[in-house]
């Protein structure tokens, strides 16, 4: 990512001069306490500035990202970093003041906004977010819109129904009858294909995030999870044989992580098996009883 830079801004308040005031970062219990140099004068109901924070160049990650979550069909080109102390090339913390270093303190609400560097020094808009309170170690991402470059297909290779076991209940009514019911348990299982085509000249960070619509039960590369031939009800996702990480992110959503090659064609297969249990209609239509 030759040229990219963030520039940050945060909301704060910014006095006249060259010389900005010395602040001082200070945790207090699960408050920031920010001491700044000097004396400022306020009239009454006038807005004042101080700048909080002004940091260069601050490390970016470049990814590409696709959810269910927003219904979007093609992938979203997003920049990262985190608020974390800046290194230097050794891998060591830089020695910065609290006004030019991340990872001192919290991030307030702010502005987040991203430039691209040409070799003329001149800057070209790229993209930005507002972002609410980001906590030490934790990361912003930047929005900067869809990517044409990485394209996805999803198909449905194969659907199967198995294990179907039809079972009669009993319904107490009230104190006198009891009425049966049938209902039905079986298992869906659907087999799903993704091709992801990269058309970038350089290897691309991907992230893929599905939606199931049950209680998920993730299979990875770590090994068959405990509870995987339980017969409770739930998506059980079978995520083994993807060629990278997995994760499940929340009850109904995994996300998995692939680095593409540039102008490489990768196909990812997994299958999900819906565990469905005590599903209608009920077959005593006649509505029989009989007594307690």
């Amino acid at each position: 990512m030759d040229g990219e830079k963030a520039a940050q801004e945060i909301e704060g308040m910014e006095r006249g001069g060259d010389v900005p005031k010395k602040v001082v970062k200070q945790g207090l219990s699960e408050y920031f306490l920010f001491t700044i140099e000097g004396r400022e004068d306020i009239k009454d109901k006038e807005p004042k500035r101080l700048v909080a924070l002004k940091v260069a160049d601050v490390p970016l990650e470049c990814f590409y990202k696709l959810s269910d979550r927003d219904g979007s069909q093609g992938f979203t080109k997003f920049y990262r970093f985190k608020n974390v102390r800046l290194l230097d090339v050794l891998g060591k913390e830089k020695k910065l003041s609290a006004m030019e270093n991340l990872g001192l303190s919290p991030l307030p609400n702010g502005t987040v906004r991203l430039f691209s560097q040409y070799q003329t020094k001149d800057l070209a808009y790229v993209g930005g977010t507002e972002t609410k309170y980001v906590p030490i170690g934790d990361r912003v991402e930047v929005n900067v819109g869809p990517d044409k470059d990485i394209s996805i297909h999803r198909r449905l290779k194969d659907q199967k129904t198995s294990n179907v076991v039809v079972r009669q209940y009993k319904r107490r009514l009230d104190d006198k009858f009891v009425l049966y019911y049938d209902l039905v348990d079986y298992d869906e299982t659907l087999f799903f294909e993704e091709e992801i085509v990269s058309g970038k000249p350089v290897v691309a960070k991907t992230e893929v995030e599905r939606r199931f619509d049950a209680n998920v039960v993730l299979w990875g590369p770590d090994g068959k999870p405990k509870g995987w031939d339980s017969q409770e009800p739930g998506a059980y996702v079978d995520l083994h044989q993807v060629p990278g990480r997995v994760e499940r992110v929340d009850q109904q959503h995994v996300k998995y992580f692939l680095d593409l090659q540039p102008g490489k064609k990768q196909i990812v297969s997994y299958n999900v098996t819906y565990k469905r249990r005590k599903v209608g209609p009920e077959l005593n239509t006649e509505k029989k009883r009989e007594p307690l």
